[in-house]
């Protein structure tokens, strides 16, 4: 799941504005997520993930370049669209296998 972020520190003494603009920043970060979208995703990227962040099995990285992609398995003609990765082996990186659905072409 994504996490919340909220850049804003609500200060010792704040105003109704201030107020707003923290309450409308989650708010909308928050229907973003509920309606599917990537932009409002943390971990998203374009490419399997590498690197020195620790990974447990099952966590999920969504690509924020999906397209449709060649061939599901070699000799078979179907195409696929890659929906991310998804952590097999825990570790840093650990070992991650995309996530695939074939389109029926």
């Amino acid at each position: 799941m994504s996490k919340l972020v909220l850049e804003f520190r609500v200060p010792a003494e704040y105003n109704k504005q201030t107020l707003t603009d923290i309450i409308r920043a989650i708010c909308t970060q928050v229907n973003m997520l509920s309606e599917g979208s990537i932009s409002a995703r943390y971990q998203a990227q374009i490419s399997v993930p590498a690197g020195s962040v620790a990974a447990q099995v099952g966590d999920i990285v969504w690509d924020s370049n999906t397209t449709v992609r060649g061939s599901v398995a070699p000799a078979v003609a179907a195409s696929y669209v890659r929906l991310g990765w998804v952590c097999t082996v825990a570790g840093t990186p650990g070992t991650w296998q995309e996530i695939r659905v074939p389109n029926g072409s």
